[in-house]
């Protein structure tokens, strides 16, 4: 299942990580926020592949996200996974604005 949250629930994972993996959607050069501890898979039609390769524990928790301003990708992504069978997927769209002080957004 895919579910989308909002800032405060993606803060709040990324402070506390628990057993969560956060991929970025957009390549490590192009995104405007570096979190640590973070897979970069661009989303393209190798997503599902390239990703069920690194992750392949179908009841891992996932957050897919991008940080540009109108991109569709992280709800397009986290579909494809519930579709490929992945049970706790939570996707974000977030902005530039989205920084990281002291291991929190503002």
């Amino acid at each position: 299942m895919k579910y989308e949250i909002p800032r405060e629930a993606f803060k709040q994972r990324l402070e506390d990580r628990l057993s969560f993996v956060f991929v970025d959607l957009l390549p490590k050069d192009r995104t405007p926020v570096k979190f640590q501890n973070v897979t970069h898979i661009n989303y393209s039609s190798q997503f599902k592949a390239q990703f069920a390769e690194q992750f392949p524990n179908k009841n891992q928790n996932v957050i897919v996200y991008s940080l540009a301003i109108g991109d569709d990708a992280p709800a397009r992504a986290a579909n494809d996974l519930a579709e490929a069978g992945y049970n706790f997927v939570y996707f974000y769209n977030g902005s530039p604005e989205d920084v990281v002080l002291d291991k929190g957004l503002n």
